[in-house]
């Protein structure tokens, strides 16, 4: 079975990246190799530069920057699988240890992984898990060995201990979670043999892993850390510092609610004298409480309550195999069990090979990144002084640094309280974030996640030109003379709005701002090119572009680019065949011809035709037919016309948003 909910644990965690924080560290680690030291200050942001950055993960982003000298992204992949793997392999020991069948254990465990599925990435916090199983590991041995204090091997085991946590502390700064969980035990001890004097021998190594936590470069800088961890929630709105919430965190309330009914059951059917001790209990209750106040440690709390639902689905298994019905069934059980972890597991990753996709697929999940915006800002080099989210800075500092430098990453400590307290405000009027902006010397932005992010509605147009509107991405480019020309060939006509029960939403601009280098004529072409774009959140808008296209042909020829003045006209004209307004159609048409070099645009070419035919200009009519025939290819005329006529007639007939003008 431990081979099983191993290989279980393996199909959750390798899986390509997904989580944004691993680009920093990577890029920090490959600083601190390349440079022989930790970094004192923010070195990746050109905001806050002189910033002090405590760095309590520094020697898991050195581990992970040589992994990926060696192997890549693969690689790291691999690594933090691994350490997952013997995280899980620790307390599937733990569970046996403490009693627990083999099949329950593994069935603990695997619910666990599941709640904790969406930790299972990248981040120094694997650490702490595989650091928290290792401390069970050990305080299940030391519960077995001698109690009295200063006996013979406490010094050996304490020196164990600080070495464990002082390496945990280096790896990532959630180490402090070992304090609490000895400081528990020793209360426990205390309340399991009823004298306080029990505890001492489990106090005095909670003084040791408290001097051990300062066993790191940043020294007493810790506790300045997890401080600051304590403040940034009223600055800075972050989902995991949250409180669960049944909407989002369903399946850890359940696996709660079940931990919850596991120890009163545990104290009730096994009786006082076999009642699970509470020095196994508190650290379990401690590391709940915790989960209740902040979302990022329910992960570790399903981690350590694991063992105990084992031992609770161990009494279960007991009583229900003295049923007969259930005991005729029993030795199938851990078949089953087997099977559906082994199900879970392969399923999933045979549908993705019935696809096309490969069986394992490691590297980078690229789908939320904005590659194409990416690689639009650093062709037109934008990339100097520009904005970015806390949810791309991290990818960022490791694909430009030392070239480039972000506004912001996610290494919180690293910038200042006043920092936090702006990008932590939900209702700044443009004014306001215009200032700010100024103040950064911001002259370009990189917006992701555009549907959802309400900071898209805080560049104001007069200020800033929109000139990148793609997938999920938005490119603002403050209006500076040297922008001019980029500007005038790239700005797109809107701005956005922002609600809560909407999202953002994109406003076309009828009227250029008094500052934008943009023809009339070419805003509205572009206009009505954005308004065709949004057409699935408002037909009316399928309207809306016709009027802003025919304001684009009204200004003089030449004003508009000629591929532009052909498509336009070509589709305008198609609008007024259908229409019946044959002139209109016609001098839209010729005008289309007029502005395509090549001359061979079947469509137009037909449309011309039925145009003329409509207007009784019989022998003009006729040698467009001769044209349109030799354009098709046909030796026929007669039936090239026939068919192009009907062809012709079906296409004018069907809606205005399936004959889009498009660019050529």
């Amino acid at each position: 079975m431990r081979l099983v909910l191993l290989l279980f644990v393996v199909g959750l965690a390798g899986n390509p990246i997904v989580e944004s924080d691993i680009f920093f560290r990577l890029k920090i680690g490959q600083e601190i190799l390349a440079e022989g030291a930790i970094p004192a200050t923010n070195l990746l942001s050109f905001t806050h530069p002189d910033h002090p950055d405590l760095d309590l993960a520094w020697l898991f982003e050195v581990v992970m920057a040589g992994v990926f000298r060696v192997g890549g992204f693969a690689a790291v992949v691999l690594t933090k699988t691994a350490v997952l793997v013997a995280t899980f392999a620790v307390a599937f020991w733990v569970s046996r240890r403490r009693g627990a069948g083999a099949v329950a254990s593994a069935l603990a465990l695997a619910v666990s992984a599941l709640v904790m599925r969406e930790r299972l990435v990248e981040r120094p916090h694997i650490f702490s898990f595989l650091g928290e199983v290792a401390l069970l590991a050990f305080l299940e041995a030391f519960d077995r060995r001698a109690p009295a204090p200063l006996r013979a091997g406490v010094l050996g085991r304490a020196a164990t201990l600080f070495v464990l946590c002082a390496l945990w502390a280096n790896l990532h700064a959630g180490a402090f979670v070992a304090v609490i969980m000895l400081a528990l035990f020793a209360l426990g001890t205390a309340i399991d043999e009823r004298r306080a004097s029990a505890a001492a021998p489990a106090a005095v190594l909670t003084g040791v892993a408290l001097l051990a936590l300062m066993a790191t470069p940043a020294g007493w800088g810790i506790f300045r850390y997890l401080w600051l961890h304590l403040q940034l929630p009223r600055l800075h709105a972050v989902d995991e510092f949250r409180a669960p919430t049944w909407t989002s965190d369903a399946g850890l309330v359940v696996f709660g609610l079940a931990v919850v009914c596991t120890l009163v059951t545990l104290g009730i059917l096994t009786g006082p004298r076999r009642r699970l001790p509470a020095r196994q209990s508190l650290p379990v209750i401690g590391l709940g409480l915790l989960a209740c106040h902040s979302v990022r440690f329910g992960a570790d709390f399903a981690l350590l309550a694991a063992p105990v639902l084992a031992v609770g689905l161990s009494l279960v298994f007991a009583r229900l195999r003295r049923i007969p019905a259930a005991a005729a069934v029993a030795p199938a059980g851990p078949v089953a069990v087997g099977l559906a972890l082994l199900a879970v597991t392969i399923v999933p990753r045979a549908g993705a090979v019935m696809r096309g996709e490969p069986f394992v697929r490691l590297g980078v999940d690229d789908s939320a990144i904005p590659l194409d915006a990416i690689a639009f800002v650093e062709r037109h080099g934008l990339r100097q002084r520009m904005y970015n989210d806390f949810e791309i800075g991290s990818y960022l500092a490791f694909q430009g640094y030392p070239r480039y430098r972000v506004f912001v990453d996610p290494r919180l400590p690293a910038y200042p309280e006043d920092f936090h307290r702006l990008l932590g405000r939900d209702d700044l009027p443009r004014e306001a974030w215009d200032a700010a902006m100024s103040r950064y010397q911001v002259d370009s932005a990189l917006l992701a996640y555009a549907g959802l992010n309400r900071r898209v509605a805080w560049w104001d147009p007069a200020t800033w030109a929109l000139v990148y509107r793609q997938h999920d991405a938005r490119v603002f480019v403050r209006r500076l003379p040297r922008w001019r020309d980029f500007i005038a060939a790239y700005e797109i006509p809107a701005t956005f709005a922002f609600t809560v029960e909407s999202g953002a939403t994109t406003v076309p601009l009828s009227k250029p701002p008094a500052t934008s280098p943009v023809a009339a004529c070419v805003w509205q072409q572009r206009q009505g090119d954005l308004l065709f774009d949004l057409i699935s959140l408002d037909r009316g808008n399928e309207g809306r572009a016709e009027i802003a296209y025919r304001r684009a042909l009204a200004a003089p020829s030449g004003c508009l680019a000629s591929a532009d003045e052909a498509r336009l006209g070509a589709w305008l004209g198609a609008v007024d065949l259908r229409a019946g307004r044959w002139q209109d159609a016609l001098a839209l048409l010729d005008r289309a011809l007029a502005h395509n070099q090549a001359g061979d645009d079947l469509s137009t070419l037909t449309n011309r035709a039925i145009a003329l035919e409509a207007l009784g200009q019989s022998a003009a009519a006729s040698l467009a037919w001769g044209t349109v025939a030799a354009a098709a290819g046909a030796s026929d005329t007669a039936l090239a016309k026939k068919a192009l006529h009907r062809q012709a007639e079906t296409a004018n007939l069907s809606s205005r948003s399936e004959t889009r003008p498009t660019r050529r």
